[in-house]
């Protein structure tokens, strides 16, 4: 860990250039759009004929408190790779925050289910391979629908597959089964988190472009922790 604290120290984003720090760099230019908009086709009959019908028969079935639980139980399980995307994006004050997390959550929390931590004041520190390579000043690339899975650019497509390779199923349980069904329990899950945007996304005139601006602006916020830096085009229109 102290190793990673001083290779990470050189890889945070400098405070003072400007330049580095417009949020414009982190925009995917979408030279694959209609293939994108197949994709997108494709991936909207799939949600409309099995993954959405399953989130909401989870939904209902499922007291709030369950589904909260399980939400925090996924979640509790991120947070070791929330602490090496932290250290290794030189933030140890947020790495220290999801160790922290990790371990009231994993034992007072019973295994994450409950997050204490949030409770007492400890908001989650989110970090993944995505946004570590965007820290290092490794450019989105082209925009990418992906079959099944939704928006993203070839960079955090690369980190989405980085990241998987830790996904701790193997340490819950043994079996392939068990370990297929944690997945598509973590999928629904999160898939019924999102059944009150589905409205939001219907109403749009164009939704794929709508999506697209969407994940690309909670993108660049989850890369400036939520403190986004202001454009020059943005500065600009003030005037």
């Amino acid at each position: 860990m102290l190793m990673l604290l001083c290779v990470s120290a050189c890889s945070s984003l400098p405070k003072d250039d400007s330049s580095r720090h417009d949020s414009a760099r982190h925009i995917s230019a979408d030279p694959m759009q209609g293939w994108n908009r197949g994709v997108y086709k494709f991936n909207d009959v799939a949600d409309r004929a099995i993954l959405r019908p399953v989130a909401r028969g989870y939904d209902a079935v499922l007291p709030s408190a369950a589904k909260i639980g399980v939400r925090n139980f996924f979640a509790n399980l991120r947070e070791p790779l929330n602490t090496l995307h932290n250290l290794l994006q030189g933030k140890p004050g947020r790495a220290l925050t999801s160790v922290a997390r990790f371990g009231v959550n994993s034992t007072i929390g019973v295994l994450g289910f409950v997050d204490v931590a949030q409770t007492a004041g400890v908001e989650p520190a989110r970090e993944d391979l995505g946004q570590t390579l965007a820290v290092w000043g490794v450019a989105p690339g082209p925009y990418v629908m992906l079959p099944l899975l939704g928006p993203s650019n070839l960079r955090d497509t690369f980190g989405a597959l980085g990241d998987s390779a830790y996904y701790p199923n193997g340490e819950i349980t043994a079996s392939s089964g068990g370990r297929i069904a944690l997945s598509t329990l973590d999928v629904i899950s999160a898939r019924s988190s999102l059944l009150g945007a589905d409205s939001i996304l219907t109403s749009q005139l164009d939704p794929y472009t709508f999506l697209k601006s969407s994940y690309e602006q909670s993108r660049v916020n989850d890369i400036y922790d939520g403190k986004p830096p202001v454009s020059d085009e943005q500065i600009e229109s003030d005037f």
